[in-house]
């Protein structure tokens, strides 16, 4: 396994969607088997991923900050304004990293690079939805000061699964404080 010190963290740009697109659907298939349905993520498509990443590159104003190491990118990480429309709060859209660049201290990295990037934009809090299943990603952002927030049910493959939010409600404090 490569320390964090052996990635670059990059912005994204359009050029990366097809690579952008392959971490993605490799991390949701390591991530969610027995949380998604096999078939549903036997039939992901990094294609198909790939046209939704350039759309977002270059029509969403969200902050999407890749990790690259020797062999490409590992992970990346993405965000813009509450999706709630909360004033002032910052939402993570995603954040997922390749099984074999986890343990790293690469998503501390990228959540935080990516944290300052919104607070850059005015951001005070901030916050980021987890399928309530994925117990490694919720103590993750336990473990990194976040406060468990509310519940809702998210649409995937034709169901529902239940999520929870994870909440810094003082952005800049978290961060002058050496982010978790």
């Amino acid at each position: 396994m490569q320390s964090e010190l052996t990635y670059a963290i990059v912005p994204a740009g359009p050029g990366d969607a097809a690579e952008l697109a392959l971490v993605h659907v490799q991390a949701w298939r390591e991530t969610y088997p027995g949380v998604l349905p096999a078939a549903y993520l036997a039939r992901m498509s990094v294609a198909a991923h790939a046209r939704r990443w350039r759309w977002r590159l270059l029509h969403v104003g969200e902050v999407t900050l890749a990790a690259e190491g020797e062999a490409g990118l590992v992970g990346y990480c993405s965000g813009e304004a509450s999706r709630a429309g909360v004033p002032g709060e910052a939402e993570i859209t995603t954040l997922y990293l390749l099984k074999t660049a986890q343990g790293s201290g690469l998503g501390r990295a990228l959540l935080t690079a990516t944290a300052r990037a919104l607070a850059a934009r005015g951001a005070t809090s901030l916050v980021i939805w987890v399928l309530a299943d994925n117990l490694r990603a919720r103590a993750f952002y336990e473990r990194l000061g976040g406060g468990r927030a509310e519940a809702r049910r998210e649409p995937i493959a034709g169901g529902s699964v239940a999520a929870v939010a994870y909440r810094w409600d003082d952005l800049p404090g978290w961060l002058s404080a050496g982010a978790g």
